[in-house]
């Protein structure tokens, strides 16, 4: 696709092959940067490469093994590459990673989002000649509603039913999305009681200076008179199907698809989105005008949008055939 060099081998997964670092990989290596504590972006690396918060999240999820805390912005030598982490605003600690060297850079974002949230670093935009960017919502019909008004959804939805003594049962993931629903609800002043798998994260966010009002922990013999917030696991037990004073809310970008509630089994689906929505990842291309672009985890149709829209772009895919040597 070009006639310049490259920084980067893709073959199932990212490589930076003259450091042997590989990028997101499911797959054990040897060394591996992780962009962010999700269990689809890590592996038991023997050694990680990612921010401090996101060091803690991953001791809580995987066995031990040995890491690099990087800081955002500090820029770390490994032979003759310059590299660097920044924020992607996708959950606490996630990261993008700038890799330089001969007056080249790269720019892998992972999982991002522009907009700012309540629990999460603001986005950092970064320059760079080439961008791997994440496009899961890649098509037009992916434009999430302004944040406030999603949050406002989430808290108005509860404060009626809790007014009509009807128990709110919100569903999230429990790293990242159940602790950004905990300081939406306990900013509220809404009472929430916050099931384990949620709770057991929100010290390492507490450490690094996101702060929550009153919550208590979940109880299945006292749930009247709070809202519940559960990891999305719990939507599948029949116990809460068949609560008479229960309303299921499920928190997912796939909100905007129609009929989203019967596709998770809930009475609604509100569109909290920790993830670029169409207009974002849009966004992003036109404010870094890299020379060159490669899409991830998204829909194909989305590299024709960016053409487009003028920019030089192709799949991870369509890559993988091609040389990269420097």
């Amino acid at each position: 696709m070009t006639d310049w060099p490259r920084l980067f081998h893709f073959e199932r997964d990212l490589h930076i092959p003259e450091i042997d670092l590989w990028l997101d990989s499911k797959r054990v290596k040897p060394f591996g940067f992780v962009s962010h504590a999700h269990t689809d972006h890590l592996a038991r690396h023997k050694k990680i490469l990612c921010t401090p918060p996101t060091a803690e999240f991953v001791q809580q999820r995987i066995k031990p093994t040995h890491y690099q805390p990087v800081e955002f912005g500090k820029e770390l030598s490994i032979g003759d590459y310059k590299i660097s982490l920044h924020p992607a605003g996708h959950i606490l600690g996630s990261a993008q990673i700038k890799i330089q060297k001969n007056g080249i850079s790269l720019l892998y974002t992972g999982d991002f989002r522009l907009h700012p949230s309540r629990t999460v670093e603001p986005f950092e935009y970064v320059q760079a000649d080439v961008l791997i960017m994440e496009t899961t919502f890649g098509q037009a019909r992916y434009r999430m509603p302004s944040r406030e008004k999603v949050e406002d959804r989430l808290i108005d939805r509860c404060k009626t039913l809790l007014a009509k003594d009807k128990t709110p049962i919100i569903f999230a993931y429990s790293l990242g999305k159940g602790q950004e629903a905990l300081k939406i609800l306990t900013d509220a002043r809404i009472p929430v009681a916050v099931e384990e798998q949620i709770a057991r994260y929100v010290p390492t966010y507490e450490k690094f200076g996101v702060t929550f009002g009153h919550y208590e922990l979940f109880d299945r013999n006292d749930l009247r008179g709070k809202a519940l917030l559960l990891p999305v696991n719990y939507r599948f037990h029949r116990f809460y199907k068949m609560l008479s004073f229960g309303y299921t809310i499920y928190l997912s970008g796939w909100g905007m698809e129609p009929n989203a509630h019967r596709r998770f089994g809930v009475n609604e689906v509100i569109p909290l989105s920790d993830h670029a929505d169409y207009h974002q990842l849009l966004e992003l291309a036109d404010a870094l005008k890299p020379r060159e672009i490669y899409c991830t985890h998204g829909f194909p149709q989305f590299v024709e949008e960016l053409r487009a829209a003028g920019h030089r772009a192709s799949t991870l895919e369509e890559a993988s055939h091609l040389q990269h040597d420097l």
